[in-house]
């Protein structure tokens, strides 16, 4: 865990406990709900969910990423973030699905296996 004006810090996958706590942060953020996507890196800042990543599927079927912050971080800390989201989502997630079509498949099914409130149908 690293820390940035003495408020520890930690970048790390999704967890399927965090998936309330991003509907949330999305909701009050009123993200284009055109737009599809699949949440894949948190920033956690004392135990806090700061900041989330999520692979979209924008127009004409591009993948890309959005970040959303829940309050204002450090600009260091945001590049930081960004930085490790373009490098997971390019070195690893690309990985895990083999192709942009597969993840673009698996963002589908993630947002199918969420009911039209964006909660898990599982909870």
């Amino acid at each position: 865990m690293a820390t940035t004006a003495n408020q520890p810090y930690l970048i790390r996958q999704v967890d399927l406990s965090d998936l309330a706590l991003i509907k949330e942060m999305l909701n009050k953020k009123q993200i284009d709900t055109a737009l599809i996507g699949m949440p894949f890196m948190v920033l956690d800042q004392c135990n806090q969910l700061t900041a989330v990543s999520t692979v979209t599927i924008c127009k004409k079927n591009r993948l890309s990423i959005e970040i959303t912050c829940q309050a204002p971080i450090p600009d260091t800390l945001s590049k930081l973030f960004m930085e490790k989201a373009q490098f997971f989502f390019e070195h690893q997630l690309m990985d895990m699905f083999g192709s942009e079509e597969s993840l673009r498949k698996g963002v589908h099914r993630y947002n199918n296996w969420l009911n039209q409130n964006r909660n898990s149908k599982l909870a």
